[in-house]
């Protein structure tokens, strides 16, 4: 097995302790492991890694341990999880592992199952404790998980998270017909059944469980079983004791589903399961009869057989939830179906009646054209409500159909363009893109991803004006920042050029949108406003001789446009020009409020910053209007037609910046 460990770091004090490191040490015997840390981490601390782990990085944020995970496999890429045969997803919340590793996921393999964990509990439904998870090929691979990872979000409460993402994943498995099941198996141990397992830390140690929960010597009554024999236990299994510390205040394991949270969710679901557990473990009545006291010595035979009973009717209630979800979903397709017949049966209902309507007033013409007038005012009426609608209609169809023309003709002049050019797609391999920031995780564009999704922009006469400009007859290097749907470097490659494109969203990489699939090794996202390097081979920084930007810097931050220029100045050479369009108007806002369009600045604003990085205004006439791809009035290439636009005079600055 091939397997890549995922693994969410947390520390109040920002540090790695040596309980992590010895944890992480056992898990990279087993597999390829990453880490990412939700709190900032000096490279001291990160260097204690460098041996371990293949790849760490901290940085703060409020999705917890499901958001480290999240941004872990955004870094590696799907691509890359590909792989793998398995991917285990683990954090620092645990002490362990007091027992080998390697033994466990042998036996775990050999279970055939498509995912896997160390101990389940049953609060809100069946599911398995995040702190340690394995998901088998099957599972990554399937777009049900992949949407999963992608929709994880910061929420408003840990139980949230816990609710949405822990239960989640095991109810998501569940209903697309994954099998899973936990190490330790809890239907055959005494412990309640709306109780958090982890509480019963002597009894997992006991039954196998690699792993003790931080909270048992961390967080005060959390514990339901003796501590002192839980040190103990450790000894014996030679784990030192001196790692187990109470933590400084606020130092809390990121997802796990706590006692409270669990019990509270258990509590409010198992209601009837709660009242028996309350019954059977209330003091016994006084032996006033043969019956109480056959009871009482009876009760730790049969006790753990109906705890066994109990958890069966816990899994069935389980999968009856997932069948019950299932069929909701039907339904509403039913009623959705019904709903369309419904309105089919409708029209055609109403053309007999029109038809009805029609006789009944030929009728009345017939009989002497009484109240001429009004009829013909309302006939005329009718007659210009279904010719406006049925231009309407008609000027729609025919903007789609030219539209798809349009494309049709993109991609018959790309095939012969490629067939009658000798381009060697293979000689432009071997780019490279390094940053410790692969994707703008917090840009609005990125987390609401409109205008990447919709955008495809194609203008060959961009690269031509280009060629003119430098007239040197030689190949150029072409970089589009914001390149979308990568259209501008197709542009550049099919003219026998180096085109390489950075998009700040994975969105159109995840999806493969457009030229993605051609171009997979030209195209790169990355956040622009963040340190970056772009080399090729076994040369350094590479420098291209045109960089462009369409309608991109208005959505950085002041402060993202000043990295952008950094990364400029390291990637171009004294004559390269910068080309770019700057929108200047409003370009909506998110769900949440936030404007898309994050910096509106005046042109001498620009050509301040650009003159700080060593760019100055081409007083040059070489570059028309029409030769910028975006903001001169032109209609961009677009996938859908109805998100066509068209600037209008003043909507943009066009402007071209030349290296000193």
């Amino acid at each position: 097995m091939k397997r890549l460990c995922l693994f969410a770091g947390y520390s109040a004090s920002n540090q790695i302790d040596d309980y992590v490191i010895h944890y992480l040490r056992e898990l990279a015997r087993f597999s390829d492991v990453y880490y990412q840390a939700a709190n900032p981490l000096e490279k001291k601390e990160l260097a204690k890694l460098d041996s371990i782990a293949r790849g760490q990085w901290a940085q703060a944020h409020q999705k917890y341990d499901f958001g480290s995970w999240q941004k872990l496999i955004f870094r590696l890429g799907w691509r890359e999880i590909e792989k793998y045969d398995a991917v285990i997803l683990a954090n620092d919340s645990n002490y362990g592992p007091v027992r080998d590793l390697g033994e466990i996921l042998s036996q775990m393999d050999f279970s055939g199952l498509d995912a896997w964990g160390i101990t389940e509990n049953y609060g809100g439904t069946r599911h398995l404790q995040s702190y340690f998870l394995l998901l088998n090929k099957r599972v990554l691979e399937s777009m049900v998980f992949r949407d999963f990872v992608e929709s994880i979000a910061v929420e408003e409460s840990k139980q949230k998270i816990c609710e949405k993402y822990e239960i989640g994943l095991s109810r998501l498995l569940a209903e697309n017909g994954f099998s899973f099941a936990p190490l330790v198996d809890r239907s055959a141990l005494d412990i309640p059944f709306g109780a958090d397992i982890s509480t019963y830390q002597n009894t997992l140690l006991q039954n196998g469980s690699p792993f003790l929960k931080r909270k048992v010597f961390a967080v005060r009554d959390f514990a339901n079983e003796d501590t002192a024999l839980t040190r103990t236990l450790l000894a014996e299994r030679g784990y030192p004791l001196d790692w187990i510390a109470v933590p400084a205040v606020g130092q809390e394991p990121l997802v796990e589903s706590g006692a409270g949270v669990v019990q509270a969710q258990s509590d409010a679901t198992f209601k009837s399961t709660a009242q028996f557990q309350s019954r059977e473990e209330a003091p016994p009545a006084p032996p006033s009869s043969v019956r109480s006291v056959i009871k009482r010595i009876l009760r730790p035979l049969y006790q753990p057989f109906k705890l066994r009973v109990v958890d069966k009717l816990a899994g069935i209630e389980h999968k009856l939830v997932g069948i019950e979800h299932r069929a909701g979903q039907l339904v509403e397709k039913t009623v959705k179906i019904d709903g369309d017949v419904g309105a089919v049966r409708s029209l055609v209902d109403g053309v007999p009646s029109f038809i009805v309507d029609l006789r009944a007033q030929m009728s009345g013409l017939a009989r002497g054209m009484r109240d001429t007038t009004a009829q013909l005012a309302a006939l005329q009426a009718q007659t210009a409500v279904l010719s406006q609608n049925s231009t309407t209609r008609l000027s729609d169809i025919q903007t789609s159909v030219a539209e798809l023309h349009g494309h049709l003709d993109w991609v018959q002049r790309d095939i012969l363009i490629a067939l009658t050019s000798n381009i060697d797609l293979e000689s432009m391999k071997g780019f490279r893109c390094i940053t410790d920031y692969p994707v703008a995780y917090d840009s609005p564009d990125h987390i609401h991803p409109v205008g990447t999704v919709l955008d495809h922009t194609r203008h060959p006469r961009f690269i031509r004006a280009c060629e003119d400009f430098f007239n040197s007859g030689k190949q150029l290097s072409f970089l589009d920042i914001g390149c979308s749907a990568g259209g501008m470097v197709l542009d550049a490659v099919l003219r026998g050029h180096i085109g390489v494109g950075l998009e700040g969203s994975d969105i159109s990489r995840l999806q493969q949108r457009a030229e993605w699939r051609l171009l997979r090794d030209s195209l790169f996202t990355c956040d622009v406003t963040r340190p970056f390097e772009l080399g090729r081979g076994d040369a350094g920084t590479f420098k291209f001789d045109v960089v462009s930007a369409w309608e991109v810097l208005e959505h950085l931050t002041a402060e993202g446009v000043e990295g952008m220029f950094a990364n400029l100045e390291r990637h171009t050479h004294p004559g390269s020009i910068f080309a770019c369009s700057i929108s200047q108007v409003d370009g909506g806002f998110t769900e949440d409020g936030t404007p898309l369009h994050q910096t509106l600045e005046p042109l001498p604003w620009w050509q301040e910053r650009a003159s700080k990085y060593g760019f100055d205004v081409l007083d040059s006439e070489a570059f028309l209007p029409l030769d910028f791809a975006r903001g001169n009035g032109n209609s961009s290439v677009y996938y859908r037609p109805a998100h066509s636009y068209q600037e209008k005079d003043g909507d943009c600055f066009l402007v071209v910046f030349q290296r000193r």
